[in-house]
């Protein structure tokens, strides 16, 4: 007897498609990504290919991010990490860099303003708990820097410092001129200092001096979240940069 059984209709068109699917995901584990910034790579080249993105940028856009995923996996960084979600990925590749006013404080606004908050607690507490360390007799001939002015200055830094740079980025579209922005970094300062002079002049019951182990103690805390900070969010300039 003859075999009636029919091959279904397309089930080559679908083997090829399948065949041509493995071999795109496999292009991608054997460049040096881990399994999960493969998929992604995957799935971003997948749905850069429905764009109009002309095949010379799309190639480049792919090699420069593997590229800098192979490099980023060495600190811990993922894709999701660097560049978000996929969609949100290719929309910055087609639209191209930012160019129109947008959030004052920038991407990653939080994290950096932690970031550099926690990088004005760490240096204070280790350049006073070191220094009182060695020279004790400087507690009390001299004014020492309480716990709550250093705070308070590491909160303020951290709040400005991330919206200084923004202030004269060539892509960001700019409301006012260079004086006035320039004006405006100044005045930041002012505030700055105010604040932190404020809060010296607290009674010592609000603002303690610590001790200079305890301060070290907190510097070196310090230091470890920036690190973890800095692997978990996109943050590229600041102290370890």
């Amino acid at each position: 007897m003859s075999d009636n059984k029919q091959t279904p209709r397309n089930a080559g068109v679908r083997q090829d498609r399948n065949s041509v699917a493995v071999n795109e995901r496999a292009a991608f584990d054997n460049v040096g990504l881990t399994k999960r910034n493969a998929d992604y790579m995957f799935r971003f080249n997948k749905a850069l290919d429905k764009t109009k993105l002309s095949p010379e940028k799309k190639a480049s856009a792919v090699q420069d991010m593997v590229t800098e995923l192979v490099e980023g996996q060495k600190a811990g960084k993922t894709a999701k990490n660097l560049y978000g979600d996929v969609d949100a990925r290719v929309k910055a590749v087609v639209d191209g860099p930012e160019t129109a006013t947008a959030v004052i404080g920038g991407p990653n606004y939080w994290p950096n303003m932690i970031y550099n908050a926690l990088t004005f607690f760490m240096i204070f507490n280790l350049m006073f708990g070191i220094m009182y360390l060695f020279s004790p007799k400087l507690m009390t001939s001299s004014q020492p820097v309480g716990i709550t002015a250093i705070t308070v200055s590491a909160v303020v830094a951290g709040f400005i410092l991330p919206i200084m740079p923004r202030l004269f980025d060539p892509k960001v579209k700019h409301k006012y001129n260079g004086w006035i922005r320039a004006l405006f970094v100044l005045l930041g300062f002012i505030v700055w200092m105010i604040l932190f002079y404020a809060a010296q002049l607290l009674p010592p019951v609000i603002n303690p001096v610590l001790l200079p182990w305890p301060s070290i103690v907190l510097g070196v805390v310090s230091i470890a979240l920036m690190f973890w900070i800095r692997r978990r969010y996109q943050i590229r300039g600041g102290f370890f940069g």
